[in-house]
């Protein structure tokens, strides 16, 4: 494959009103489905060939004609699933050929995955695909994705490498490139040995990048700014920090094409419904169709070559329209997407099953409780308390142990709720000891 055989585009196309973007690129290193390493055997639109030396190599011949049969029923399905307009009869349409599917254990075995930032990447076995056409996302889960990359670690630039692959193609010469081909199996091995040669070259740029799209974020969405920039609107505090950077961001904000016309349109096959003769017609038709709107869509797309053009466009998207913003997780620190501005906490599993946002309220009160002198206090009295009780059961009883314990946990769950102070409880602990 040479340089310039391989399109580095990505389309930003509005969807809901603008309210979400989503994202696509012409070429991106993967494997289809929801697997990297090696490549999905069940999706034939990519590397036919190697798909079905797979499945032969794999199945026993009983097993790839109830594959074949799978198929034809998926083709079947999908060729009325196109004419169909309501819910209720897509349902109906899923059960029909749902009973109609062979059982076949698909033996895509545990390595067939996507890969994370804790794979021993060096020492993989697979390959992947340059694929020609794949959709990567949607509004601020990129730019909250690229936030949370460690590319200090070379599993994390790899995972950022080897999705938006064209943002480095040309960093190789032709030689590195010549095993290359669109839509076919390439080793793993090839992969990471391009990712290591420009690995060191190109980190501290995408950490820079990085660090100032961190501080845009934070500016935006942080919640230890101080006052007078907390005072502004979220257009506003845009504005500001456009200004204060407009050096490092006018390439990002000015590197795209727009493509279409700023209106308003339906998809080919939805437009067989809407065939009238005059406008009182097309009204007519339009209100029994799409009642609510929901079917049409905007009717231009923004396409661009570089990834962190795709990241400005995201947040300023979102700023738009301001009804998700990107927060830093208070416990675990990661940034996540939400659009309640009360949400400190990210659904990032933490411990044993547990979300941050399930545990994140308790331990920030307990960090709180641990930096406030008059809780040490509390909890230096307590364990005094214990042991006296245990050591002088004849002075101390268990009973005013109790009694006292009861009464400090009142007072704790009180300043919880904000009915009393640390001052007050300070006080109460000094005349209780």
């Amino acid at each position: 494959m040479k340089n310039t055989d391989f399109d580095k585009k990505i389309k930003i196309t509005p969807l809901s009103n603008n309210d979400i973007l989503a994202f696509e690129l012409k070429s991106i290193l993967y494997t289809p489905n929801q697997y990297r390493i090696p490549v999905a055997f069940a999706d034939t639109t990519n590397s036919v060939d190697d798909t079905e030396k797979y499945i032969a190599e794999n199945y026993t011949i009983e097993d790839q004609e109830k594959l074949k049969h799978n198929d034809m029923i998926t083709n079947k399905f999908l060729a009325e699933l196109s004419k169909l307009n309501s819910e209720d009869e897509v349902n109906k349409l899923v059960q029909k050929y749902k009973v109609q599917l062979f059982d076949v254990n698909y033996k895509a075995p545990t390595t067939l995955r996507c890969l994370n930032s804790n794979d021993d990447i060096e020492n993989m076995k697979g390959y992947f695909v340059i694929d020609s056409n794949a959709i990567i996302g949607s509004n601020g889960e990129l730019l909250s994705n690229f936030l949370n990359l460690d590319f200090n670690k070379f599993n994390h630039f790899f995972m950022f490498y080897t999705k938006y692959f064209g943002m480095f193609i040309d960093y190789f010469e032709e030689k590195d490139l010549e095993s290359l081909k669109i839509d076919e199996l390439t080793d793993i091995k090839l992969i990471i040995s391009l990712a290591n040669k420009i690995y060191e070259s190109s980190k501290d740029y995408i950490l820079n990048i990085q660090n100032l799209f961190r501080e845009f974020v934070n500016l935006l969405y942080g919640y230890d700014n101080d006052k007078d920039i907390d005072s502004l609107t979220l257009k506003q505090k845009f504005y500001v920090f456009y200004e204060k950077h407009h050096n490092e961001l006018q390439t990002f904000s000015e590197q795209y094409q727009h493509y279409g016309l700023f209106s308003f349109n339906y998809v080919p096959s939805d437009l067989i419904h809407l065939e009238h003769n005059n406008t009182s017609e097309l009204i007519s038709k339009l209100k029994q169709f799409d009642s609510d709107g929901s079917k049409i869509f905007n009717s231009y797309s923004i396409v661009t070559d570089n990834i962190y053009t795709v990241l400005y466009i995201s947040l300023y998207n979102l700023v738009l329209n301001n009804n998700a913003m990107i927060r830093q997780c208070k416990n675990c620190h990661r940034y996540f997407l939400t659009n309640k501005s009360n949400t400190y906490y990210c659904d990032n599993i933490y411990y044993e099953g547990k979300t941050c946002k399930d545990v994140g309220n308790q331990l920030s009160q307990k960090r709180k409780e641990n930096k406030e002198p008059i809780y040490g206090k509390y909890r230096s009295i307590y364990a005094n308390k214990a042991t006296l009780l245990k050591r002088y059961p004849d002075i101390y009883s268990q009973e005013d142990y109790d009694k006292w314990k009861k009464e400090a946990k009142q007072f704790m769950n009180d300043i919880r709720h904000g009915l009393k102070t640390y001052d007050e409880f300070d006080k109460w602990l000094d005349k209780n000891k």
